[in-house]
């Protein structure tokens, strides 16, 4: 009896905590978008921390230069100004998965994509420790940027499949593009990857005192470009491959009309910053589109490896949430 009534009690605390508006079909739709929003606008800060050379404006951590707030000199606000930031994103990732553990409608692939974000932002926090104690040891610094497109990436997954359990559709594995598809995110993520060594080999170590760099600049963007070339190939196939055969799921050839100019965009960037130095600015500008770029590709290659069953049951999804079931196609 003492066990139940506990465990009565710590429900009705959460029910307390966490306002039931959130919980709501359109309540958590919110709270997901908004949770991906914001780890997306992290790496546009952590982004101009390391081009700005504030990366060692806070020497110490967690701590300022020994207090709690930065000297008023421009590195050690910018540093703690992200460092604020990343503490008010941890907040909401977290939040989002406190959230959704009480969200009914919410399935378990949302549920653990909402966690794992949380859990890779939530990590962010002791690596960014080592990454400054470390005085930016380059490897330190790309790994803090590869987790944060990770938890990005978890996160707007999270809200894409949402999306099914609003519209209550499953997905099952397309044999013939599920592997390309596939193969697709690995280039894409290669990508990702070798644009981090063109960083960490670059002339933008992210303090003036951190001169250890990761390799040879001209290697890494040599690598960088194939892989790119390789990332066009396959996304112009799939491209073709979904404009000959419509693909099941409503939304998955607009999310092809905005990632291959997104992509065309980014190649543009990178190809300007590389003929003029690698400006500071222009590569503010690439950091976060590389983040845009990361995550609706991931979409991209969702919809089109997993579409929805053509035999949905449209009242399923009506009853979660009148107003937002599509008629799939049949093909």
């Amino acid at each position: 009896m003492p066990a139940v009534a506990i465990l009565n009690s710590g429900a009705r605390l959460r029910t307390r905590i966490i306002p039931s508006a959130l919980t709501t079909p359109r309540g958590f739709r919110v709270v997901a978008w908004a949770n991906a929003f914001f780890l997306w606008i992290i790496l546009l800060s952590g982004g101009l921390v390391r081009l700005t050379s504030s990366g060692l404006g806070c020497p110490d951590w967690p701590l300022c230069h020994g207090g709690v707030l930065p000297p008023t000199s421009e590195h050690p606000i910018i540093e703690f100004t992200n460092r604020m930031l990343s503490g008010l994103i941890v907040v909401i990732a977290v939040a989002a998965w406190l959230i959704v553990r009480q969200t009914p409608s919410a399935s378990r692939r949302v549920r653990g994509l909402t966690l794992a974000a949380a859990v890779m932002t939530v990590a962010q926090i002791p690596l960014g420790g080592i990454t400054v104690l470390s005085g930016l040891n380059p490897l330190m610094v790309g790994s803090h940027f590869l987790l944060a497109m990770l938890g990005l990436g978890a996160a707007v997954m999270a809200a894409i499949s949402y999306r099914d359990d609003l519209k209550g559709w499953t997905r099952t594995w397309d044999r013939r593009r599920g592997p390309f598809a596939a193969l697709a995110v690995v280039s894409l993520l290669g990508v990702v990857v070798t644009g981090i060594l063109v960083t960490a080999s670059g002339p933008h170590s992210g303090a003036a005192s951190a001169t250890d760099r990761l390799g040879d600049l001209q290697l890494t963007i040599w690598l960088h470009v194939r892989a790119v070339a390789v990332l066009v190939v396959f996304m112009l196939v799939l491209g073709a491959w979904m404009w000959r055969e419509r693909p099941k799921d409503p939304i998955a050839r607009p999310v092809l009309y905005v990632f291959l100019p997104m992509m065309a965009i980014q190649i543009a960037i990178g190809e300007y910053q590389f003929r003029h130095g690698l400006p500071w600015q222009v590569v503010a500008v690439h950091v976060p589109v590389a983040g845009l770029v990361w995550s609706t590709g991931l979409v991209l290659a969702w919809l089109v490896a997993a579409p929805p069953r053509a035999a949905v049951q449209q009242a399923a999804a009506l009853a979660v949430d009148p107003g937002t079931a599509e008629v799939l196609p049949t093909r």
